[in-house]
């Protein structure tokens, strides 16, 4: 075999010249759940993604499962209900549809989703009253979150003042009352993508990170991609079914395509910016949403330890390979936090990290902000003149699991598996007859062999994918510079880094962290 040969191959060899039921390109919750469904019902599915798995908008939802009760809100009032039918239609289809996997993500995913307390204002201004949240929250009950319950209540206003947030509002003079529900959280979403991904990987599927699709073609019946790696390895596989799960990318990759005409445009990419801080003790474990001068949701929501502000609601026009929080996004957080919550008093000060991202909204000419409604929409390119081809926009995470069983219906009336059904498994197996000690202190979920277990099993790179996608310590505390470092000599055996390695992986780290959370000296805690 010549060099360059080799180069062609390398390692990626054990799938050139392949031909596989499904190849997807993009490792975010939408295709990781994808390849799990579908492996499960027999598909020989190749997924790649040309960074890491959840490394994009899955690492930087709200992380919120929402009970349902906001869908059923109006924007302005009750006549935008009146004057669109299909609005009110959409909001109850979409409540209905969140209470219902509200009770199947608690089933499926136990340890993955955390409860929440948030509050909700309604103060004499607002759009609606406090009977018509009553009405939302019984047709909730009644329709759904049997398993998950919303502990509905409504505080009168005089009762409402001694809870948290409540001294902080601006309209707390024009407070009527103040409703009580218990939403969830996502403990972590990469995590339920990475145990996705590994899921999959289980059931036979080829699951590849930092593997970038460089071209897409036609061939017979068939799609054919090409795939490549930064080591220069190059392969080129074949798959009846394409399915182009590249979020905010998707437009760009259905370009890749040779045509006379490109599929219409699908996503508008729209930036949100979040932060974390610390409040009071009495805060802990309860949050607070309400709405920004635009009438976009904000929210003030427990995270650990900590409380996350936002987000931001932008039309995103820059770079979507480099996202990253600026001056104006935390300007404009700033505000609207201190115009919903003044007495609250936010600054930079306050700030101990950051993030953002840009959600793939579904297009829409008429909305500058994109369709909102409904989520997870599914699109055949068939009729556009690309045949067994689909993209998908809009996946809210909660909503991953029954959108992969759409997509394997889906798949499944353009090829036969060429396998057998599987059991699938929706949370990983540890192994707990093996004590290990706790990473850091200040969170004793994490352990040493956790750390060792991303590298070995988990297809972990670098201590970004090890630190913040596979651990989620990142996003729980503050990690000083001696427990970076010690992250890296632990992990080092395992991947093969030489003193020199480790320096350099610290310091890329320290780069990611400084450039995408804003952590740097000043706000780093030992």
């Amino acid at each position: 075999m010549t060099q360059e040969d080799d180069a062609t191959v390398g390692p990626l060899g054990e799938i050139d010249g392949r031909t596989f039921d499904v190849v997807i390109i993009g490792g975010g919750i939408s295709g990781a759940s994808s390849a799990q469904h579908l492996a499960a019902a027999g598909f020989n599915v190749l997924l790649v993604e040309k960074d890491d798995f959840a490394s994009a908008a899955t690492s930087r939802s709200s992380r919120l499962l929402h009970s349902g009760l906001r869908y059923l809100a109006p924007p302005k009032s009750l006549w935008d209900f009146v004057k669109k039918p299909s609005a009110f239609l959409a909001g109850i289809d979409t409540a209905r549809k969140s209470a219902m996997v509200g009770d199947e993500l608690m089933r499926n995913l136990p340890n993955r989703i955390r409860p929440t307390r948030l509050l909700l204002p309604i103060v004499e201004t607002a759009a609606f009253r406090g009977w018509q949240v009553d009405l939302g929250a019984r047709f909730l009950k009644l329709i759904g979150r049997r398993e998950t319950p919303l502990n509905y209540v409504r505080t009168p206003h005089d009762q409402a003042r001694n809870l948290p947030f409540i001294q902080w509002l601006r309209e707390g003079n024009r407070l009527e009352s103040v409703v009580g529900i218990d939403d969830h959280q996502f403990h972590w979403p990469e995590r339920i993508c990475i145990d996705s991904i590994m899921d999959a990987e289980r059931m036979g599927a080829v699951v590849l990170n930092y593997t970038t699709a460089e071209s897409i073609a036609r061939q017979d019946d068939g799609w054919q991609v090409a795939v490549s790696r930064k080591d220069g390895s190059r392969a080129t596989v074949s798959g009846t079914v394409l399915l182009n799960f590249t979020g905010v990318w998707t437009d760009r990759t259905n370009a890749m395509v040779p045509a006379d005409k490109a599929p219409k445009r699908q996503i508008v990419g729209v930036k949100g910016v979040s932060v974390a801080v610390q409040l009071p003790e009495n805060c802990e474990g309860v949050g607070i949403a309400g709405l920004n001068s635009e009438g976009d949701a904000i929210m003030c929501v427990p995270w650990g330890k900590l409380h996350y502000i936002g987000p931001t609601e932008t039309v995103y026009e820059g770079d979507i390979d480099d996202v990253k929080p600026d001056d104006d996004d935390i300007d404009e957080l700033i505000h609207e936090i201190n115009r919903f919550m003044p007495g609250f008093n936010m600054d930079r000060s306050k700030i101990l990290h950051a993030w953002a991202g840009v959600r793939p909204i579904t297009y829409d000419p008429n909305r500058a902000k994109g369709r909102r409604m409904p989520f997870s929409v599914i699109h055949d390119l068939g009729p556009e003149g690309y045949p067994n081809m689909l993209t998908v926009t809009w996946n809210a995470i909660m909503f991953h699991q029954p959108t992969a069983r759409r997509i394997v219906k889906e798949v499944s009336k353009r090829v036969q598996p060429s396998g057998s059904p599987k059991p699938l498994r929706y949370e990983e197996e540890r192994d707990q007859t093996e004590a290990s000690p706790p990473f850091m202190d200040a969170w004793p979920e994490v352990t040493r062999a956790d750390m060792i277990r991303c590298a070995e099993k988990e297809h972990a790179r670098d201590l970004v994918g090890i630190l913040y996608r596979r651990t989620g310590l990142g996003w729980y505390v503050q990690i000083p510079d001696t427990k970076v470092r010690e992250a890296a000599e632990l992990v080092a055996p395992t991947l093969g880094w030489s003193p020199g390695d480790i320096d350099r992986e610290v310091e890329t780290y320290h780069a990611y962290v400084r450039k995408y959370h804003i952590i740097d000296d000043t706000n780093l805690s030992v």
